[in-house]
């Protein structure tokens, strides 16, 4: 059969060339002017080639927090719930801080007695001193006056430590926004007590929070596909759940080690949506 095709092609293209050579030996100057029109060379130029690369993927926010009290006490004021925007610094939390103030206003009164010892004691261990110079008072007398005033220098100095350490946890129980975000989750409620992180605790989660205009998508990318990808590339983005919504992305980082998920090699890849949605919902 292909013999056959082969052959009646031939026999058209002769009796197409007879009957074009007849008409040129008629028309020379037109087919001559024809084959000068003719285009014969093409300039040599980049062009993009775009291909599909088909990945199961989640899209997360790239900045979620937990948020946590870095100290002790009950919720006194809780002025946002699950969904709100919040605008950098404002108020997300703030816990009862009564004890504080109470304690904070004793840690002022342990500083005013003790400031008051050392000078009694710094006194006394002057006097003590020249005393002792003079040789009016035995050793003894001179180191008992000396050790009395390092130690009340030392309960001076302790006293406004524990002082300063209460205002440090003051300033902690307002907590406010790292940055502009949304309320995903507040598992508390006013009134709840909490605990502080530090030590071996992890302190109770009050919310959880996100920007929800800075969103990634971690997904698997086969390693037959991933040869075809690098870091930079912009990317288009088709949401299946999503008709006809293309988002812009740019690969922010590909892992340098493959790795198996559902039986299929890949390599795990990040990449950042440069466009915000309301109807792309994390």
């Amino acid at each position: 059969m292909k013999n056959i095709i082969i052959v009646a092609l031939l026999v058209a293209v002769g009796v197409f060339g007879y009957f074009q050579w007849q008409d040129g030996k008629e028309q020379p100057n037109s087919n001559k002017a024809r084959v000068e029109d003719r285009k014969t060379t093409e300039v040599i130029e980049n062009r993009d080639i775009d291909f599909t690369v088909r990945v199961a993927g989640e899209i997360s926010p790239a900045d979620k927090v937990s948020v946590r009290p870095e100290v002790h006490g009950k919720i006194a004021e809780l002025p946002v719930d699950i969904s709100d925007r919040v605008v950098k610094g404002d108020l997300l939390f703030r816990l009862d801080d009564k004890d504080l103030k109470i304690e904070i206003d004793s840690r002022k009164k342990q500083i005013d007695s003790a400031t008051l010892q050392l000078e009694q004691a710094k006194s006394e261990f002057e006097r003590s001193k020249q005393l002792f110079e003079e040789q009016l008072i035995s050793t003894e007398i001179f180191e008992r006056a000396k050790t009395q005033y390092e130690q009340a220098l030392i309960s001076r100095d302790r006293s406004q430590n524990d002082y300063q350490l209460s205002l440090e946890k003051l300033s902690k129980t307002s907590v406010l926004a790292p940055f502009d975000c949304t309320v995903l989750s507040r598992p508390v409620s006013i009134g709840q007590a909490v605990s502080g992180t530090g030590g071996q605790s992890s302190g109770t989660e009050v919310m959880e929070i996100a920007d929800l205009n800075n969103l990634i998508i971690q997904a698997h990318v086969n390693q037959a596909d991933v040869a075809r990808m690098n870091k930079e590339q912009e990317v288009k983005i088709e949401i299946e759940a999503i008709t006809d919504l293309i988002i812009d992305g740019i690969v922010e980082r590909i892992a340098p080690q493959a790795t198996i998920r559902n039986s299929i090699k890949g390599f795990s890849t990040r990449i950042k949506l440069l466009t915000s949605n309301p109807a792309i919902i994390p």
